[in-house]
C-alpha cells in the first residue's frame, strides 16, 4: 500500500467540501451555511429531545412498577421488544441497568405494548395545525371524522419525536421539504395515523423545519417542570473567523 505525502492530506484538510462530502453538501445545494444552520438547528432539537427521552423513559418505569410489579422490565413481553446491548443477556443484569440501555424506539415500543400512552403526556389541546397548515387533528372512518383522542396524538407525536430524533443524530438534514408542482411546500418530517387503517382512512401529519423546536417545546411544557423549563434552551451560534 502506498503512503500518503503530507500535502495530499492537508490539501483534505483544507478543503471543507472535502470534510463534509460533496454528495452531503448537494442535500443543502452546496450552501455550507445551510449546512451549519442545520447542524445547529440539530444540535438544539436533539437537547430538547434527551430531555424528552429521559423523561418518558423514567415515567414509563415509574407506571409499570406501580401497574405491573417492581420487575416489569423482566416480564417476557417486555424483554421481547429489547435489545441486548453487549454480550451480557438481558436477564442477567439488573432493572435499573436494563432501563438505562433502552434506546428511544424501544422506549416508545414499550409504552404501546403496555397502553399507557395517557400517561406520558396529556395532549388534549395540542393542535397539529400549529406545525403546518396541511395537518388535520381527526382521521376519517367511512367517511366521518374521528377526532384524535389524547392517546391517539400521544402516538403521532412520539413518532413524529422518534422521525426528529433520528435525523438529528444522524446528522441529516431537518431544513429539507418537498416542493410539489404546484410550489406548495410540505414537510418531509411526517407519520400516518392510524398505521392498521386503510389508506383513505389515513391522516399524514408533519411538522415544518421551522417549527420542529415549538414542537419539542409544545412537549416539554406538557411535562410542566420548571426545573427542565429553566435548562430547556441553550445557546448556540456560529461566527466566521
Amino acid at each position: 500500500m502506498q503512503k500518503l505525502s503530507k500535502d495530499t492530506l492537508k490539501s483534505f484538510r483544507a478543503d471543507i467540501t472535502s470534510i463534509l462530502s460533496s454528495s452531503r453538501l448537494k442535500s443543502y445545494e452546496g450552501d455550507i451555511e445551510s449546512y451549519y444552520a442545520n447542524r445547529l438547528l440539530a444540535l438544539r432539537a436533539g437537547h430538547k429531545i434527551a430531555e424528552i427521552e429521559i423523561y418518558l423513559r423514567n415515567m414509563l418505569d415509574f407506571c409499570l412498577r406501580k401497574l405491573v410489579g417492581e420487575e416489569w422490565i423482566r416480564e417476557e413481553r417486555s424483554l421481547d421488544l429489547i435489545t441486548p446491548k453487549n454480550h451480557i443477556p438481558l436477564q442477567e443484569l439488573s432493572p435499573s441497568q436494563i432501563l438505562s440501555s433502552l434506546m428511544l424506539g424501544e422506549v416508545i415500543e414499550l409504552i404501546g405494548e403496555y397502553k399507557v400512552e395517557h400517561y406520558m403526556f396529556e395532549l388534549e389541546n395540542l393542535d397539529f395545525k400549529k406545525y403546518h397548515w396541511s395537518n388535520n387533528n381527526f382521521f376519517k372512518i367511512n367517511s366521518k371524522k374521528t377526532f384524535f383522542s389524547n392517546v391517539s396524538k400521544v402516538i403521532i407525536s412520539l413518532n413524529l419525536m422518534r422521525s426528529i430524533r433520528n435525523r438529528c443524530f444522524h446528522w441529516e438534514n431537518l431544513l429539507k421539504v418537498t416542493i410539489k408542482q404546484d410550489g406548495k411546500i410540505y414537510p418531509r418530517i411526517t407519520t400516518i395515523y392510524p398505521k392498521n387503517e386503510e389508506k383513505k382512512n389515513q391522516t399524514r401529519i408533519g411538522i415544518a423545519p421551522d417549527k420542529i423546536l415549538e414542537f419539542l417545546d409544545d412537549l416539554l411544557n406538557c411535562i410542566d417542570n420548571q426545573v427542565m423549563r429553566d435548562f430547556q434552551d441553550i445557546e448556540m451560534k456560529y461566527r466566521k473567523i
